[in-house]
């Protein structure tokens, strides 16, 4: 069948143009923003080391490490440590820029090479060292022509040790959220273990003559206690701790990055209010920042000048339940019936779910439903995956209950939006919510 061409080209019959669609009036006409630049409230944009807020103490730190390269001589390993958004990554990057424009000024090749483990697609051994060598080489200018299949690990570090030797006076491998890279279930030690022990002798052993040096970011310093005893002796970092931020701070932090914004483009209180957000996430910066650059970008979507409060809680609900989805999602039906559980003894308790109370419910669901009924050893499991991705905490206790050593769940993304996500699933269709609420509170008082 023949087009009729003016169909395609979108001119009418007689050659004229036709109606501009909805896509030709965006593209084509006067852009209406609140961002003055909007890469400043982007929480992955390096930033200069002055807008920095409430971090001197572990960036004088960093620096003095540091410091040692433009003397010809090899840093110290760090090890940086604390709760998600409270600097780690964005002081390392904004001390290793400055030390990179001082090496430049004194002739020394000095760069830094960041890798965030937890992005990547296969938490193994080798998968790891392709991703350093694959980003050494950019840092480099050079390719890599390693396959991600097909070459040994030894070959993948030979390859890496080659361009590093070749192509840098002293280098920095910034290794972020070092703790997932947990590489194959029943290992002897963790991937990470592995990794660290290599890069901690690589001078030693003579494969470079780089000055190479390690920084650790973790929230969870007690990473080390899975370390295998090699590399627990020759891996000796200097520890440099981060704690949260208080509203205050966060404040002060937002203020530093208001000329991402036009003048006048922020409402009264808009800062204030989304710092308290950010002091509800245990006081994480990034997901202040980033739900400041929300509500603007809701505000540009309405074609609205100016960033009100109603802009953030829009922006806040729209975070919370996406990346709520982002983590449930992919869950299987025994994870999923294993956290709802949880989450439903934590909304009618004080917050927490001990894990007798869990499974008697998780148990009643099941049941009720026709489900396989899975142990209380495997529940606790499926819920200790969620908590891998931020969506709550366990600790082991016996403080005030009948059942002896157990779990305590506690949550740390809102119950509501977990419980809310959930029963968006077809599976939850047939399951009463006050019914359940009703099983969790006998339970806990059971327990």
């Amino acid at each position: 069948m023949n087009h009729n061409p003016s169909e395609t080209l979108g001119t009418n019959d007689d050659g004229s143009d036709s109606e501009p669609s909805i896509v030709d009036d965006i593209l084509d006409g006067e852009r209406k923003t609140v961002f003055e630049d909007k890469q400043l409230v982007d929480s992955n944009t390096i930033v200069d080391h002055n807008r920095i807020y409430g971090r001197d103490e572990q960036l004088a730190a960093e620096a003095r490490a540091f410091r040692d390269t433009l003397d010809g001589e090899r840093p110290p390993d760090l090890l940086l440590y604390g709760p998600s958004g409270t600097g780690k990554t964005l002081t390392v990057k904004a001390v290793a820029e400055k030390v990179k424009d001082r090496a430049l000024q004194n002739s020394i090749d000095f760069d830094f090479v960041a890798v965030n483990f937890k992005t990547m697609e296969s938490h193994s051994l080798d998968r790891a060292v392709w991703k350093l060598g694959y980003q050494t080489a950019e840092k480099a200018g050079v390719a890599w022509d390693i396959p991600r299949k097909g070459v040994s690990t030894d070959a993948k570090y030979v390859r890496l040790y080659e361009i590093v030797d070749r192509h840098f006076d002293a280098l920095v491998f910034i290794l972020d959220e070092i703790d997932t890279l947990t590489g194959h279930a029943g290992a002897d030690e963790p991937a990470y273990s592995r990794l660290l022990y290599s890069l901690s002798r690589v001078m030693a052993e003579q494969h470079v003559d780089t000055l190479v040096s390690t920084v650790v970011i973790t929230n969870h310093p007690k990473f080390r206690e899975n370390l295998d005893s090699r590399t627990d002796s020759s891996y000796n970092p200097t520890g440099i701790h981060f704690s949260d931020y208080d509203a205050n701070e966060l404040i002060e932090i937002l203020n530093r990055r208001r000329d991402a914004f036009k003048d006048g483009a922020l409402d009264e209180g808009v800062v204030e209010l989304v710092a308290a957000y950010g002091a509800k996430n245990e006081g994480d910066a990034r997901r202040a920042i980033d739900l400041l650059r929300d509500a603007g970008e809701i505000a540009n979507r309405n074609g609205e000048t100016v960033v009100t409060e109603q802009h953030v809680h829009a922006a806040n609900d729209s975070v919370v339940k996406n990346r709520v989805l982002e983590i449930v999602g992919g869950m299987s039906l025994q994870k999923k019936l294993s956290l709802y559980a949880a989450a439903i003894v934590a909304d009618v308790s004080d917050g927490t779910a001990p894990s007798p109370a869990v499974y008697t419910l998780y148990r009643e669901i099941c049941q009720r439903s026709d489900r396989d009924v899975y142990t209380q050893e495997t529940v606790n499991s499926h819920i200790n995956k969620a908590g891998t991705y931020g969506v709550l905490e366990s600790e082991r206790t016996s403080d005030g209950f009948k059942s002896g050593v157990h779990l305590v769940f506690a949550f740390t993304e809102p119950v509501d939006a977990v419980i809310e996500t959930l029963e968006e699933d077809d599976v939850f269709d047939d399951i009463e919510l006050a019914t359940v609420r009703s099983i969790a509170r006998r339970a806990l008082r059971n327990t």
